[in-house]
């Protein structure tokens, strides 16, 4: 059964024993011969009375006292749907973060606009959508107390209110550090047992467990370049003989942070290629040994993988690849909601705007780059994103909501995958080409909410 877009009402008078429906909508949502259903708010469910009136608009009327019960912080359009003998109302999606306060009912965070903008998606669908810490649980009554973006005289505020543990709850935990704490794991693990909520986007990937999941596969397999982790100085040196450029990266980095990339050049020595800060720097070895010395101690290459280099195409004569951002949408299948090519900056190791790289839509650049065939290729990158995302999520028997995959194009035509990002950033879309599809994409993880709370 498909869900319903009501008006909730809720009454400042206690005159009223139950739930007031219309027959018409009784009837619309099966229990027009009911007199007594479950009212359920997330995780907070009520029995209670059906008191029927003949009123013709879609609404629902809940007394106060049994918005009290529920704890529905406000009225408005919501869906709702009928489970067996249970009403459901919502869906509630909670988004999952640390590190934020109210003062003067502004967001104190450095990802305050982040926020702002991602529950901007909240108009029109008929959702509650609020941003929560697992300071704001209390679980012994299984509530939150939520933040709400609201509009006051056309100025967005946030206000707290109190709110049933959600049906969905979006991981935005921050970095690696801030998923690792205390609070955050024993969240996970209340969620999962004393919980039915779904979680997506649980985890941060772990570079090294997702190339093992992918290099065999019959499907995706060929995407992924050659790959060892903690490699000695023999295995970068194979690679090397292999490849004359390699990548040496941080299993579990980001943004590019810590990658080296080095080039063989017989008879001219190594040379590695770094960033230090806003600089891109370039270095000459003589041998290999004092380069790996020099720039990866013995105790820190346990947590480094050494990669394949790709010889990718080039714009402008400057090396390209390019961050796609997969979703599912309300029927549980992948879609792609942008594709951005990055121009690497000048010297720079990877493509990311801090060293210096740009960002141009991606079907634009692959015409200028492959002209009657530039759609061809743009076919071919989202079909390979949809493939990964699909195995991806299938290996790791997760909820995933959105991927971020930086994907590569080499001189010959073939694609390969680099990395794939379960908390992808969000950089691309403040450029102007991408404003559609930032909206897409902000609107797509409430189409995903939806799927899983089944408010569909």
């Amino acid at each position: 059964m498909e869900s319903k877009r009501v008006q909730i009402q809720l009454l400042q008078s206690q005159q009223y024993n139950g739930i007031i429906i219309s027959t018409d909508l009784c009837k619309e949502l099966g229990i027009d011969s009911q007199k007594n259903i479950y009212v359920q708010l997330g995780e907070r469910k009520v029995w209670t009375r059906i008191l029927k009136t003949k009123r013709t608009d879609l609404s629902i009327i809940i007394p106060t006292s049994l918005r009290t019960e529920l704890n529905i912080p406000f009225g408005g359009k919501l869906h709702v749907i009928v489970e067996n003998d249970t009403l459901r109302i919502g869906p509630v999606v909670g988004i999952l973060t640390t590190g934020i306060q109210v003062k003067d009912h502004q967001l104190i965070s450095q990802r305050a606009s982040f926020f702002k903008h991602l529950l901007s998606a909240q108009k029109e669908e008929s959702l509650f959508y609020f941003l929560f810490t697992p300071a704001d649980v209390n679980w012994s009554n299984k509530i939150v107390s939520g933040l709400f973006l609201s509009q006051n005289n056309g100025v967005a505020v946030w206000r707290r209110g109190s709110i049933p543990f959600p049906d969905v709850v979006y991981n935005r935990i921050p970095d690696r550090g801030s998923e690792r704490t205390a609070s955050v794991q024993d969240f996970k693990t209340k969620l999962a047992n004393l919980t039915q909520a779904q979680m997506f986007n649980p985890t941060f990937f772990n570079k090294w467990a997702i190339h093992q999941q992918l290099v065999n596969h019959p499907t995706v397999g060929q995407y992924i370049p050659e790959t060892f982790h903690s490699p000695n100085l023999n295995t970068i040196q194979m690679m090397l003989k292999k490849y004359r450029l390699v990548y040496l990266k941080p299993v579990g980095g980001s943004l590019g942070l810590g990658i080296l990339r080095i080039t063989f050049k017989p008879g001219e020595g190594y040379f590695c290629r770094y960033n230090n800060g806003s600089n891109n720097i370039l270095r000459r070895y003589r041998n290999l040994s004092s380069l790996i010395a020099t720039h990866l101690p013995r105790q820190r290459m346990n947590n480094y993988l050494v990669q394949q280099g790709i010889s990718l195409i080039k714009y402008e004569d400057r090396p390209l690849d390019f961050r796609v951002h997969v979703h599912k949408n309300r029927e549980n299948q992948w879609v792609v909601a942008a594709i951005a090519a990055k121009i690497a900056g000048e010297g720079s190791v990877t493509t990311h705007v801090r060293t210096g790289g740009t960002v141009l839509s991606g079907q634009e650049l692959l015409k200028e780059v492959y002209y009657s065939q530039g759609e061809y290729f743009a076919e071919q990158v989202r079909e390979c994103t949809i493939q990964l995302a699909e195995v991806i999520e299938t290996k790791l028997k997760q909820n995933i909501g959105e991927l971020g995959f930086d994907i590569g194009i080499d001189t010959k035509g073939r694609i390969w995958m680099f990395e794939a990002n379960s908390r992808p950033g969000r950089s691309i879309f403040k450029y102007d080409s991408f404003k559609e599809a930032d909206q897409r994409s902000i609107h797509l993880i409430v189409d995903y909410s939806r799927y899983l709370s089944k408010f569909n």
